[in-house]
């Protein structure tokens, strides 16, 4: 479904801080991460929600702090847009003023993207140099032991990483045609091979602008227990505005399985650069971040033009005006 018509808010970003009542999540939780700050919230939160946990203070260094993505062994781990090309990552339950655990120099500004290993190696894109830079840091470094290029996208804005640790880089290639690329990561961090691309007609991915330095309307993640392949995609001017679910390790000019599209949807526009806007629980859920600290959550197998299961509003920002930040989920199946 098109929409007829779409409302361009600008946010600006706010400071804004929260005396929490709650010092940590539970282990099922999702995070958002908000330029100086991350706040946490449960999983199964619904409505009205205070958060669980924020992380907030000068000890933190976070300013920019936009992507964000969950390792393994459940830290948080926060790209920096700027600040020289930083990231930091904070034990599961860090909170309040805490000091990174780890700072990781990428020696590159514009960091959009972030995806981890089960080795908990990080590969961060940078948006700074085309094409895209993927910079590759090895676990307990802070300085990258190689970089490698997608050479065949004319833009990259997504990462995302398979059960088998192969990267999914997703963009655009030279004609603006929507594409997600796999490379062998597995095989070799910093020199790998491509083994899959996804792209044609038959995907039904929207087109974007290959040549435009904010052209972020395209991202992806991964069910980490279905592998299915969840694609956030809009066209230039957002009057169409879709989350695309692929099977695992989809390869060709293949048709999605599940679009969620349509107005009663809410899903809305892409934030500020690399504020990465969609994640998947390990019980099949999707969720997606909009502004002011709003998370539209979708049960299993939504379709079509559905409503969200879900609706995760932080109470506690008041008439704030904040825009959209990057979107993590911890998870498991267990209790």
């Amino acid at each position: 479904m098109r929409l007829a018509f779409v409302t361009l808010l600008i946010f600006l970003p706010i400071r804004f801080a929260f005396t929490q009542t709650t010092r940590y999540c539970p282990t099922n939780a999702v995070f958002l991460a908000l330029e100086d700050q991350v706040r946490g919230y449960s999983t199964r939160a619904n409505g009205d929600t205070v958060p669980c946990q924020i992380l907030q203070g000068p000890n933190t260094t976070l300013s920019t702090a936009r992507a964000i993505a969950i390792s393994p062994h459940d830290f948080l781990h926060v790209l920096q847009f700027l600040t020289n090309g930083t990231e930091n990552l904070f034990p599961p339950n860090s909170h309040g003023d805490a000091v990174p655990s780890r700072t990781i120099t990428a020696f590159t500004n514009d960091l959009i993207a972030l995806a981890i290993d089960s080795d908990i190696t990080d590969f961060i894109l940078s948006n700074r140099q085309r094409p895209n830079a993927i910079v590759v840091v090895r676990n307990d470094g802070t300085t990258p032991i190689g970089t490698f290029y997608d050479p065949d996208l004319g833009s990259a804005w997504g990462l995302a990483m398979d059960q088998h640790n192969n990267l999914l880089v997703a963009g655009y290639d030279a004609n603006g045609a929507a594409t997600i690329d796999t490379y062998a990561t597995s095989r070799s961090r910093t020199a790998p091979v491509r083994i899959r691309r996804l792209q044609g007609d038959a995907t039904g991915l929207l087109p974007g602008d290959p040549a435009s330095f904010s052209g972020n309307t395209i991202a992806i993640a991964i069910d980490p227990e279905s592998q299915e392949l969840y694609v956030y995609n809009t066209d230039t001017d957002f009057s169409t505005i879709q989350v695309s679910v692929f099977p695992s390790h989809a390869n060709g000019n293949v048709a999605p399985t599940r679009v969620i599209r349509g107005s009663a949807t809410q899903i809305g526009i892409p934030g500020f650069l690399g504020a990465n806007k969609i994640s998947v629980s390990a019980d099949g859920r999707l969720f997606d971040a909009e502004p002011n600290n709003r998370i539209l959550v979708f049960a299993p197998g939504a379709d079509g033009n559905v409503p969200p299961a879900q609706i995760i509003q932080d109470s506690t920002i008041g008439s704030a005006q904040i825009d959209q930040g990057g979107v993590a989920v911890r998870s498991c199946r267990c209790q």
